[in-house]
């Protein structure tokens, strides 16, 4: 009996002797993982318009700034990425970058209306209402980084004060085939002559017709498309609103040929220079 508990009692005193022992080995080897891991290594950080130099023991590039104290917005730009492993001496950058919607007031330009009046002179032109400038707001996504503006993109715009056109009417005679107002794209100085949908100006093939297939006559002028596109809306100083609806063979270059219901009205007109507003469709 005597002997049995002698041999419990060594091996317990065995057990207290052997496990202390493996635990110190496990433990040393522990710290020398830790060691390697931790092994410092310098990294340069540029951030908020200055450079540092920082002593750390981490791996990730994340893991340093935050090793560093430096807190990284969602939207600021890290390089190398957070994720990326580091090595000794590598170059940090932290880019802020801040986002917001700004707004921005804007003048208008107004336009111009031009009439064409029988009560001026010819040549005349008078102001019959004063243009009023309008205003407009523009809503921008704003991106700056390190401060600075890198991007202004325009998201919206909302017209505040529309503006108010200035009217001006122009003496002129002649007939007037169309009332209102309206804008000039261009002007021309041109060679005019006349002609009327009889054989004797369109010869004796004659169809009445031209050839955007329009009812010949006073209205309705030959260009040439070159210089004036076909189906324009024109206003002849001396004649009138017109249409510019048919071409001709002898029309060409800065040459116009008006429209008469006549042969009398077309020879009374005979050939002289006018001036061709091509308006605004």
């Amino acid at each position: 009996m005597r002997t049995r508990k002698f041999r419990l009692a060594r091996t317990a005193l065995m057990a207290w002797v052997i496990v202390p022992a493996m635990l110190v080995g496990v433990g040393n080897r522990n710290d020398a993982v830790q060691a390697q891991r931790l092994e410092p290594v310098f990294v340069s950080i540029t951030i908020d318009g200055g450079e540092r130099q920082q002593r750390t023991a981490q791996t990730t590039v994340g893991a340093a700034l935050h090793d560093a104290g430096i807190v990284v917005g969602p939207k600021d730009v890290v390089t190398p990425g957070i994720t990326e492993r580091i090595r000794d001496g590598a170059r940090i950058t932290v880019v802020r970058v801040k986002e917001a919607i700004e707004s921005e007031t804007l003048p208008v330009a107004y336009g111009l209306l031009r009439t064409f009046s029988k009560s001026l002179p010819p040549g005349i032109v008078r102001q019959t209402r004063a243009g009023v400038r309008g205003e407009k707001t523009v809503h921008y996504r704003v991106r700056y980084e390190d401060g600075v503006c890198a991007s202004r993109k325009p998201i919206a715009s909302i017209m505040t004060k529309r503006p108010v056109s200035r009217m001006v009417a122009i003496g002129s005679r002649g007939h007037y085939t169309s009332r209102g107002e309206f804008t000039i794209r261009r002007t021309l100085r041109m060679a005019a002559s006349a002609y009327d949908p009889g054989p004797r100006s369109c010869g004796k093939y004659a169809t009445g017709r031209t050839a955007c297939g329009l009812r010949a006559g006073y209205g309705v002028v030959a260009v040439d498309p070159r210089v004036i596109r076909l189906g324009s809306k024109l206003y002849i100083e001396g004649y009138g609103y017109a249409v510019a609806g048919d071409r001709g063979r002898a029309i060409k270059g800065p040459r116009i040929d008006l429209g008469y219901n006549t042969y009398r009205e077309a020879m009374r007109f005979g050939r002289r220079a006018v001036t061709v507003h091509v308006l605004e469709e």
